[in-house]
């Protein structure tokens, strides 16, 4: 429950939703956000911080981001493990092992 007390002097209180059990939290949309913005676009949390406070004033803390990272990877752990078994289980895995040329030199 939250009490506040409007410019008109009147007293309001108001009921938070379920499942809101602390005075910040963030949803999934901006957990999302954050998970794509530090692991797959490889954005450092101090700029991954930055972004969220420039874009919507939301002061997101380091530790938050990580606990949101570790949240991800646990999620992800039985999908990664079935992708882990069926790899190994193949008899390709249809990797790319070849080089690069560079002036019609090979590299790599």
């Amino acid at each position: 429950m939250t009490k506040g007390t409007c410019r008109c002097g009147r007293h309001h209180q108001g009921h938070f939703p379920d499942g809101v059990k602390a005075p910040i939290q963030y949803g999934s949309s901006v957990k999302g956000l954050a998970t794509y913005m530090t692991e797959y676009q490889l954005t450092p949390y101090a700029r991954t911080r930055e972004f969220f406070k420039d874009l919507a004033d939301i002061s997101i803390s380091a530790a938050t981001l990580e606990k949101t990272h570790r949240l991800g990877a646990r999620q992800l752990e039985p999908i990664v493990t079935a992708i882990r078994h069926a790899l190994i289980q193949s008899p390709v895995a249809h990797a790319d092992d070849s080089g690069m040329r560079v002036n019609d030199v090979l590299h790599g």
